[in-house]
């Protein structure tokens, strides 16, 4: 009698346990099933809610199975709230009833698990700095010039033209902004697709190497300066195949004449640097008597103490730093076509640099990529790499690693990545994890 009185209390207890527990094993799936749904809606939602829609389902069903411990797992319909200040929240909410093997003694043939998540996908201020010399022409894999352009192209497409930002800054011998950020919230990704596919990269000819990536990254960083109601993730890309030997400032003459332009040294140990080029415009000369082809040593009478191209009283960026870290740099006095080489030279570096970090001090995320086998070579007058640059613009981890740049790494500062793409073939895989590193930031 007592063991008939018990037995079904008995059961029920078992089939709390069993069942339970396999209630609880559906839960914990489905809760991880709907994480990786909501964050594939957050990295796919640039390309619409349709788009959002489907990514989340595809992650959904590949995160847990169609019958799980006798479940019928259910992903409903992603929701989408967009609020004032730009963010949009992803909701998305599944069930999974499950069969029971000894509850159903006692009535409750079924159990449902339900779970909700949620995420937030932030807006981002992307400004998009692009090299366009004349490398891009005739380095080792050939003119990869279209390649550039369509990876570009590739890469803007992915960002939300309706609450995501984008500017585009091309640099060789001097920079232009092409595309600035709009003052609301959103881009034209028609202009920029227009904008790309018009890229000079120096010209047809094949003038000497010029290379101002320092006056992109200052464009870059105007840009994201001065835009009204910036975003709360702010982000430079800049894609390089070299290293810098090119910097603009308002040069003084010993004709006592002024003049703001870029000049520029070289990638090898010593040479006769020339200029001036226009800062603003991708390859455009100087008018006379300010373009000088060879001899310019003969004609400066110093360098500038500060970065000046922009404004004469500008003060932020030093050119002539005896303290510097890496590069000290002195004063030029008529020293000779070499002398004034080097400082040139490590003056674009140390500008490029620089800009960067103070980028990464204002809270700007700044992601490096480079292109080719040239960065992996010393170039210039101290022999240095230009990917180690690169590393340290982005103050990327990975830094730590290497014992030569260990402590140039800043933990205190934002910390973003570089990626080298070792040759044509590997451009859009790394424009892919520059992407996938934005979209993370942006959750």
């Amino acid at each position: 009698m007592m063991m008939t009185i018990a037995l079904p209390v008995l059961l029920v207890m078992v089939g709390l346990a069993l069942d339970g527990g396999r209630a609880y094993a559906v839960r914990a799936k489905l809760y991880s099933a709907v994480d990786a749904a909501v964050l594939a809606a957050a990295r796919s939602v640039s390309d619409g809610e349709d788009a959002a829609r489907a990514a989340a389902q595809k992650y959904f069903n590949a995160n847990i199975g169609s019958s799980y411990f006798d479940s019928t797992p259910n992903l409903d319909p992603i929701e989408f709230r967009y609020d004032s200040d730009g963010l949009i929240h992803i909701n998305a909410s599944a069930s999974a009833p499950m069969e029971t093997m000894l509850l159903n003694v006692a009535g409750w043939s079924e159990l449902d698990v339900n779970v909700n998540a949620e995420t937030i996908r932030r807006p981002v201020d992307l400004a998009l700095v692009i090299d366009n010399t004349t490398s891009l022409r005739f380095g080792d894999d050939g003119d990869v010039t279209q390649d550039v352009i369509d990876r570009s192209k590739d890469f803007v497409a992915r960002f939300n033209e309706s609450f995501d930002r984008v500017s585009l800054i091309s640099y060789a011998f001097g920079a232009e902004n092409p595309v600035p950020f709009e003052s609301h919230r959103g881009f034209d990704i028609a202009e920029i697709r227009n904008e790309i596919d018009d890229f000079e990269f120096g010209g047809n000819g094949r003038p000497s190497q010029y290379t101002n990536a320092s006056e992109g990254m200052w464009n870059a960083l105007n840009q994201l300066r001065t835009v009204s109601d910036p975003a709360s993730l702010r982000v430079i890309v800049i894609f390089n195949d070299g290293a810098p030997n090119t910097f603009s400032s308002e040069f003084e003459f010993l004709d006592g004449s002024t003049y703001s332009g870029s000049i520029r040294s070289g990638d090898g140990r010593s040479g006769n640097p020339r200029g001036l080029w226009e800062p603003d415009a991708i390859a455009e000369q100087a008018p006379s008597p300010y373009y000088i082809e060879g001899g310019i040593h003969n004609r400066l009478a110093s360098l500038p103490l500060y970065y000046n191209t922009h404004d004469p009283d500008e003060q932020e960026f030093f050119v002539i730093n005896p303290d510097h870290p890496i590069r000290p740099v002195t004063n030029f006095t008529n020293g000779g076509s070499n002398a004034l080489y080097q400082r040139v030279n490590r003056v674009a570096r140390n500008l490029t640099e620089d800009i960067a970090e103070q980028a990464r001090k204002e809270g700007i995320y700044v992601l490096t990529l480079g292109l080719g086998s040239r960065l992996t070579e010393g170039t210039g007058p101290d022999n240095e790499r230009g990917e180690d640059l690169l590393v340290r613009m982005a103050n990327d981890p990975s830094m730590l690693n290497d014992s030569d740049l260990a402590d140039d790494f800043k933990p205190d500062q934002l910390q973003g990545i570089y990626c080298h793409a070792v040759n044509i073939d590997a451009l859009a895989p790394c424009f892919e994890e520059m992407l996938e590193v934005i979209i993370r930031l942006t959750i």
